[in-house]
């Protein structure tokens, strides 16, 4: 009862406690509006408006909003769609450098076009080496379209395709936007990565520019401008060709990411105008080259040893190439370079750039000039200050006696009765290994260092025995890979053309192979040794033909 009474009287208090706070409240909400009415209310600007992409749902919040959260005081770019890129597909299938008549595994390569006026697309030169196939694919819808190549350097790392097929061109081109170049980037300024996700929704990561220097990209030797930004990208489905954007507009592509130090370096718009305004007639002439090896002279010894004054400024010169721009203009080895085009070099080789400050010297050739462009140097000569004046040249991968690179085509072979003979290159050395360049590809790479007694000597091309092929003909020769050949049958071999020439005439019958070490001679009876050829061809080494000569 006693419960029962208690409960009674708590419930008939609620309506008088309900009227009570009812009361009290009315009255707080009339103080509160009295008291806003006597104050004076300063005018707030309304909201700024949400950026969103076309057509995405209102709830959805913005991308920038979701990048980068880490970095508040960089500042958000516009949103915008990605009408401007389109995923590139790339099957890919090297050859086998060291049994050059076959060919590696094939693979995929992912990565992002940028659309350019007049159809074509730019990627970097990496995603369609060796390419079987290539095709474009729209991000939105995942329509695709056969492409090609119409201008690439490997060097420069930079690659114009175009569709494969002109009756779908204009439908598949409709809604694509084409974007221009902006070269102003300074140290400071705030760049932005274009992604896509899955279904084409465009991602956007912010970046500051921290460096600019020169560097190499992707073929050793070639070094270019390149931007250092700091910030951090996100992992999608594209592995090659990232676009870097600033006001809108293309201000490079990245080249590489280092996710520990999240640093990016970028490949600047600069380089690609420079690749658009060469290719534009459809004859691509390729960046300039000097051609000379440089050493620093920081040091006050070595200063001294040159007779420099401590305010001298310059470089020495410690080698020149061979028919290359330096050397046509008189430049030597022991000189030391003053000045190039009006800009004085100081001791580190580096020269005050307008846009950009401190850098290499290596950018006025390869950065700021064409082929063509006239070059003026000053330089001190056994203490007398000499001007040099030429044009600048390109000195083409095949006109090396080393060949730097090779892509898009096999390696110059010939097989005669199991002996391999190719022309030595960089990459054929590079497939190696660091840890595996012992014995006579040792004593290839140091030729490859300095090829200076080949040169002199009017070699074209340094032909080598590779390899050795279990053969009756090659019986007791299998150890002897990695020998230069100087002559067969008595005539001189500068390239594998003269060497499958020489075969054409043996001697009595019998094949003479002159090496420069030893054993020195070899010899193959000629008879046999086509025996051997014959058995090779679609053998076991699946040996489809006895030679590739494509120059």
């Amino acid at each position: 009862m006693q419960s029962r009474t208690a409960l009674t009287f708590q419930s008939s208090l609620l309506p008088t406690m309900n009227r009570t706070l009812s009361a009290l409240l009315l009255a707080a909400f009339s103080l509160t509006a009295s008291a806003q009415e006597k104050a004076p209310v300063a005018p707030t600007a309304p909201p700024p408006p949400r950026q969103l992409l076309p057509n995405a749902p209102a709830a959805r919040p913005p991308v920038g909003a979701l990048i980068a959260p880490q970095t508040p005081s960089i500042q958000r770019q516009p949103i915008i769609n990605s009408h401007s890129l389109f995923k590139v597909n790339v099957t890919t299938q090297a050859y086998n450098l060291h049994l050059p008549w076959q060919k590696e595994s094939s693979s995929d390569r992912r990565g992002l076009g940028v659309v350019l006026e007049g159809h074509r697309v730019l990627v970097t030169a990496q995603i369609v080496a060796d390419a079987n196939y290539i095709e474009l694919e729209l991000p939105e819808s995942g329509q695709k379209m056969p492409a090609k190549v119409v201008a690439v350097d490997y060097e420069a790392n930079v690659a114009l395709l175009a569709p494969d097929s002109k009756t779908k061109e204009e439908a598949f081109f409709k809604d694509r936007v084409a974007i221009g170049l902006d070269t102003s980037t300074r140290i400071g300024d705030t760049l932005y990565i274009w992604q896509t996700g899955r279904v084409g929704d465009l991602i956007v990561s912010p970046l500051r520019v921290s460096k600019v220097m020169t560097q190499g990209y992707v073929v050793d030797g070639a070094a270019f401008l390149v931007y250092e930004a700091n910030g951090i990208l996100r992992s999608e489905a594209n592995s090659f060709t990232l676009p870097v954007v600033k006001n809108g507009k293309l201000a490079g592509l990245v080249l590489r990411y280092n996710s520990k130090d999240q640093v990016v370096t970028i490949l600047p718009a600069a380089l690609i105008e420079h690749f658009l305004k060469d290719s534009a007639d459809g004859k691509y002439d390729g960046f300039p080259s000097l051609g000379v090896e440089f050493q620093l002279t920081l040091d006050d010894q070595f200063r001294e040893y040159l007779h420099m004054n401590e305010d001298t400024p310059g470089m020495y010169v410690s080698g020149v190439t061979k028919g290359a721009t330096a050397d046509l203009m008189g430049v030597k080895k022991g000189d030391i370079l003053l000045s190039m085009n009006g800009f004085r070099v100081d001791a580190r080789g580096d020269y005050k750039d307008p846009q950009y400050g401190a850098l290499s010297i290596s950018h006025i050739v390869r950065g700021r000039a064409f082929v063509g462009d006239t070059l003026k140097v000053k330089v001190l000569r056994d203490g007398k200050e000499m001007s040099l004046e030429g044009k600048l040249l390109r000195k083409d991968p095949s006109d090396y006696l080393v060949t730097p690179y090779q892509f898009d085509r096999g390696p110059n072979y010939v097989v005669m009765g199991g002996l391999l003979f190719q022309e030595l290159s960089r990459p054929y050395l590079d497939a190696f290994g660091d840890d595996q360049r012992g014995g006579a590809v040792l004593r290839l790479a140091r030729i490859a260092d300095h090829p200076d007694e080949y040169e002199k000597a009017g070699r074209r091309r340094l032909v080598f025995l590779s390899l050795v092929l279990p053969t009756p003909s090659a019986q007791g020769y299998e150890r002897m890979g990695g020998a230069v050949v100087d002559k067969i049958n008595g005539v001189a071999i500068n390239d594998l053309k003269d060497l499958d020439a020489a075969f054409k005439t043996p001697k009595d019958g019998i094949h003479i192979i002159e090496l420069k070490d030893y054993p020195h001679i070899l010899h193959l009876d000629a008879a046999a040794a086509e025996r051997d050829n014959l058995r090779l061809l679609d053998g076991a080494y699946r040996l489809g033909s006895l030679k590739r000569l494509e120059y």
